[in-house]
């Protein structure tokens, strides 16, 4: 990982893991939409404007799946470096000499992941944001503005988010 240096801007990484879950704001700078015969992709080079990053996805306790993200915005202050408890579950347990049963309720403390301070991505980086089997993706173009969330990958010369969920922000 470490450095990455994109037409000037340099941007360090190398204090967030390789994937992370972000939400990014900026500038659609260009579309690239596959050649027909090839495989759908829909790509898009976002000018990086905002950035944070976001606690991991919460899963539903019985199917295990991510649950919908709701009311995250770049403006929010919410901390993602804590460490809570979370309530696993009550214990009944019977004592063989009295006869009487005890009942304890355990909980499990669950670190979340520690972020550095500063946004992951700096303001004049391009972001790449590719919608795999898509030919294209309703209402992005060229010069509108997307507030995208999704897990963010390092690994890559440039930062890329795979089949992002995105908002059209309409221009003021």
């Amino acid at each position: 990982m470490g450095e990455t240096e994109h037409q000037g801007t340099v941007t360090r990484l190398e204090d967030y893991p390789e994937r992370f879950r972000a939400r990014v704001a900026g500038r659609v700078e260009l579309v690239r939409i596959s050649h027909a015969g090839m495989s759908p992709r829909f790509e898009v080079t976002l000018g990086v404007e905002r950035s944070k990053p976001l606690p991991p996805a919460k899963t539903h306790p019985m199917t295990g799946m991510p649950i919908a993200e709701t009311g995250e915005d770049l403006d929010d202050t919410a901390d993602v470096s804590t460490t809570e408890d979370t309530p696993t579950g009550e214990i009944s347990v019977l004592d063989a000499e009295t006869g009487f049963t005890s009942r304890f309720s355990v909980t499990k403390a669950v670190s979340r992941v520690l972020f550095p301070d500063f946004p992951p991505l700096k303001p004049g980086v391009r972001l790449t944001l590719i919608w795999l089997g898509q030919h294209q993706v309703p209402g992005i173009e060229a010069g509108g503005y997307l507030r995208v969330s999704g897990m963010l990958s390092t690994r890559e010369d440039t930062p890329t988010m795979y089949n992002p969920r995105y908002e059209i922000v309409p221009n003021m």
